[in-house]
């Protein structure tokens, strides 16, 4: 375990292309290793099994010579024959010898194992037997016998421990001491044979060198493609990595500020292009993100200088006596000084509404809601905020029921009126039309007669801080605006799974429209806007 985990230690401090070519240059060496051995295994299995091949038809050869008749015995009936004497197995023998050449290793064996040959011909002569004997054990010859029906090969070490090919034969010799029958009787007369396991062996010299080369050559061709791997791993590896190592480096400059910067994505779509393609998917949102950050940054800050300038202006005026005791002056620098009060207010709100909603943490209290009794209310207390401009409510009857939170709906409605109001001017209108679009869907609409929205504007609405043209005027009776009204509304319009809309010509006016679903009653209270 110690050494498993220092392996894996070392392995892990090493760069990730060196890991690559070590766990190739691993497999490969297993994979060409384990094809050697199966090759070089397969070349042995087949030379010896051709090898025993013809040895047993060097043996079925014997066995028809052996027989005087013509008719070919079972194996069945010789296993019911009596055994060879030695006399007559040990000249059987030196005949078999002559037959088939001094190559083969003839011996006759007793069907319990025992040698039936002498050793009397190891000289020289046409009777000699064969210089290297291979003798086989008793219980192999009685495993051989049990576990096979049909001749195969043995390997065993002859007596000067050469490794050496076997097969074990049963065969059947005419005794020509025992009368034959008349040659004219049909039948057989197998009263006169005897039998025998005759054993045939011959040296695997010849294959064993076959196999050496064989492995020679292999592993010579192992060594050699090993080493062109060697030379090749690392240089594809690197070409293959060539785009992390650059996007590593474009990353670290990314990470220095630099995030105008992008990856070449690669041609080929595979895993590595696609991770290039995200990667400047994020640094783009990432980029986005950090622009509309500063400029967050930079409005609130705007937003709160102009507020904390007038009343510092004011107080400072008061601590001077600038109102000489003048109760008129004086309350028109502390109206001022609410005002201004009012308007940081109501920003800070804003911003916190902001910031519950970009977290997930609004709460949405649904509750069945009477939309007529609500928007003629909203639009009784918004004409209070009205110079000159008329606003109108029209609201169609049987609505769908609508399951909405109540505070956040006229909140909605409240930042898109105000946002009319101020760029609508004295004598234009403001009319809120409410409808349904099926039994699933309330329709809202908010349409103005104001000054409109430039065509390169419009998609920029909705973003927070953004005016469409800050130098307009508003009316004097409107506090000044920090440019998340619609923002918020937007928001909070999604939060109740609705839509928000808005289509505006210069000159003409705008229209806000939203859609807002007609949702079943919500049995858990209050829900949780469900964030991505």
């Amino acid at each position: 375990m110690g050494r498993h985990h220092s392996f894996s230690h070392a392995l892990a401090r090493l760069s990730i292309r060196w890991r690559l070519a070590l766990i190739l240059f691993g497999l490969l060496v297993l994979l060409l290793g384990a094809l050697s051995i199966l090759v070089s295994a397969t070349e042995e299995q087949t030379l010896l099994a051709s090898q025993a091949n013809v040895l047993t038809n060097e043996a079925q050869l014997v066995q028809t010579q052996l027989q005087p008749s013509k008719v070919r015995l079972s194996q069945a009936q010789i296993l019911t024959f009596p055994e060879i004497a030695k006399e007559m197995s040990t000249g059987m023998a030196s005949a078999i010898q002559t037959t088939l050449g001094q190559s083969v290793g003839v011996s006759l064996l007793s069907f319990t194992g025992n040698a039936l040959t002498t050793d009397s011909g190891q000289g020289t002569g046409s009777d000699a037997l064969p210089a290297h004997r291979v003798i086989l054990s008793q219980s192999t010859v009685q495993q051989w016998l049990s576990a096979r029906s049909t001749p195969a090969y043995l390997l065993a070490n002859d007596s000067y421990g050469q490794r050496t090919l076997v097969i074990l034969l049963p065969i059947a010799a005419w005794d020509k001491t025992v009368q034959q029958l008349d040659n004219s009787n049909v039948a057989v007369d197998t009263s006169g044979y005897r039998k025998a396991l005759l054993q045939l062996s011959m040296p695997t010299t010849a294959i064993d060198q076959a196999v050496s080369t064989t492995r020679l050559i292999l592993l010579l061709g192992v060594l050699a493609a090993l080493l062109i791997a060697a030379t090749l791993t690392l240089p594809l590896i690197n070409l293959a990595l060539r785009p992390l190592v650059e996007m590593e480096r474009v990353s670290a400059r990314i990470a220095a500020g630099s995030l105008s910067l992008r990856l070449v994505e690669p041609l080929a779509r595979d895993e590595i292009g696609r991770l290039a393609s995200t990667f400047n998917q994020m640094v783009a949102r990432l980029e986005a993100a950090f622009v509309r950050q500063k400029r967050f940054v930079a409005d609130v800050s705007h937003e709160l200088r102009t507020p904390l300038t007038g009343l510092g202006g004011s107080l400072e005026m008061l601590l001077l006596g600038a109102d000489n005791g003048d109760v008129e002056t004086s309350y028109r620098l502390k109206s001022g000084m609410y005002s201004e009060v009012e308007r940081m207010q109501r920003l800070v709100v804003d911003l916190l509404a902001l910031t519950r909603l970009d977290d997930g943490h609004l709460q949405l209290r649904r509750e069945s809601l009477d939309l007529h009794a609500l928007l003629c209310e909203l639009c009784e207390q918004m004409q209070e905020l009205t110079s000159g401009q008329v606003l109108t409510c029209q609201v169609a009857p049987d609505l769908p029921t609508f399951y909405g939170d109540s505070d956040q709906l006229r909140r909605i409605l409240v930042n898109i009126i105000e946002n009319a109001l101020k760029f609508t001017p004295a004598g234009g209108r403001i009319e809120l039309d409410v409808s349904s679009e099926g039994a699933k869907c309330i329709r809202l609409e908010i349409r103005d007669t104001g000054s409109g929205i430039s065509p390169q504007a419009l998609p920029h609405v909705f973003e927070r801080f953004y005016r469409a043209d800050p130098s307009r005027s508003r009316q004097p009776s409107q506090i000044g605006g920090s440019g998340l009204g619609l923002s918020i509304a937007k928001e909070l319009v999604e939060a109740h799974q609705g839509t928000i809309a808005i289509a505006s010509q210069l000159g003409v006016g705008t229209t806000v429209t939203m859609r807002l679903p007609a949702h079943a009653k919500q049995t858990d209270s209050p829900d949780h806007w469900p964030r991505e």
